[in-house]
C-alpha cells in the first residue's frame, strides 16, 4: 500500500511539473504575442482613423468625414479593377498552385534525399531573389524584340507578345506569380508528407499500393496542416503582389496589372491620403480573414492539445 501511494505521489508530482512548464512556456509565449498585437492594433486603428478623414492634396487640413472616404473609394474606377486583380491573382495560385505544389511534392517525396533536395532548392530559387529583380527579367522574356518574341520569329512563327492585350497580360501575370510562389507550396507538402508515419506509407506499398494511390489515399489525407499553411500563403502573397506587376506593367498605374497595393501606393503618392489609408485598412481586413481563422486553427491544435 505504501508503495502504491508512493507511486501514485510522483505520478501526481511528474504530472503537476508537466502542467507547470506548459503554463511558464505558455506564459512567454504570451508576453511578446501581447506586445506585439497591440502594436500592431494600434496601427491598425490609427490607419482606421485616418480613413474616416478628408485629407488629401485638394484638402490639406483634414476634416472627419466617417465612412464617406470608403464610398469615395468603391466608385473609384482603379479601386474596382486593382480588387479584381488581386482576386482573379489570389485564388489563380491558390487553385493552380495548391494542385501543382501537390504534384511536385508527391513526385519529390519518392526521390532519395540527394535529388530531392537538388529539386527542391530549384522549385525555391526564385523566392530567393527579389520579386522586383523576378519582374524586370519576365519583362524581358515578354519583350517582343528580346525575349519570347525574338525566339519565336527566328523559328519562323509570328513574333510574340504577351502583353499585347488584357487577356494575355493577365495570363503572363499568371505565369509570373505561379512560377514565383508555387515552391512555396511544394516546400509545406513535402514537410507534411515527410511527417507521415512511414510505416503506414511501407504496409501499403507490401500491399501492392501504386505510388499515386499512396499519395492521394495515405499522404495527402494526413497532410491537412500542410494545405492549411500552403493555401493561407499563397493567398496572401499573391494578395499583397505588388513588386510584379508594378515592374512588368511599367508602374502602378496599368489597368490590366494594377493590385490593391499598388492602388493604395498609388493614392500614397499623389496625396490622397484618406483614400489610400482606406484601401490599406480594406486590404488588412481581407488579410485578418483569411489568417485569424488559421492562427485560430493552429492554436487550437498545436498549443492548447500540447
Amino acid at each position: 500500500m505504501k508503495e502504491s501511494r508512493g507511486e501514485g505521489t510522483k505520478v501526481k508530482t511528474k504530472e503537476g511539473k508537466g502542467i507547470g512548464r506548459r503554463y511558464i512556456q505558455l506564459g512567454l509565449m504570451a508576453l511578446p504575442t501581447l506586445f506585439f498585437s497591440a502594436f500592431l492594433i494600434y496601427i491598425v486603428a490609427w490607419n482606421l482613423w485616418l480613413s474616416t478623414l478628408n485629407w488629401s492634396l485638394l484638402h490639406s487640413k483634414p476634416s472627419f468625414v466617417g465612412f464617406g472616404t470608403y464610398a469615395a473609394v468603391f466608385k473609384d474606377l482603379f479601386f474596382k479593377v486593382s480588387i479584381y486583380h488581386s482576386t482573379i491573382f489570389s485564388l489563380g495560385l491558390v487553385a493552380i498552385g495548391d494542385a501543382v505544389g501537390l504534384l511536385l511534392a508527391g513526385l519529390l517525396y519518392y526521390l532519395p534525399n540527394t535529388q530531392r533536395a537538388v529539386y527542391l532548392s530549384i522549385f525555391l530559387y526564385p523566392m530567393a531573389i527579389s520579386m522586383a529583380t523576378n519582374g524586370l527579367i519576365w519583362d524581358w522574356l515578354f519583350n517582343p524584340e528580346l525575349g519570347f518574341g525574338w525566339l519565336t520569329s527566328h523559328m519562323g512563327l509570328p513574333r510574340l507578345n504577351p502583353l499585347a492585350t488584357a487577356t494575355s497580360t493577365t495570363l503572363s501575370m499568371f505565369l509570373v506569380e505561379f512560377w514565383a510562389y508555387t515552391g512555396l507550396a511544394v516546400l509545406f507538402y513535402l514537410a507534411s508528407f515527410m511527417s507521415v508515419d512511414k510505416s503506414i506509407v511501407e504496409a501499403a506499398r507490401i500491399d501492392g499500393a501504386s505510388g499515386f494511390k499512396i499519395l492521394f489515399r495515405i499522404l495527402v489525407p494526413n497532410s491537412m496542416n500542410g494545405f492549411i499553411v500552403a493555401t493561407a500563403l499563397l493567398f496572401l502573397f499573391s494578395f499583397r503582389m505588388f513588386s510584379l506587376p508594378f515592374v512588368i506593367g511599367g508602374g502602378p498605374t496599368n489597368l490590366d496589372l494594377m493590385t490593391l497595393v499598388e492602388y493604395v501606393y498609388y493614392r500614397f503618392y499623389t496625396e490622397f491620403f484618406s483614400e489610400s489609408a482606406a484601401a490599406s485598412t480594406i486590404i488588412t481586413a481581407i488579410a485578418a480573414a483569411v489568417i485569424i481563422p488559421y492562427a485560430v486553427y493552429g492554436i487550437r491544435k498545436w498549443v492548447m492539445r500540447g
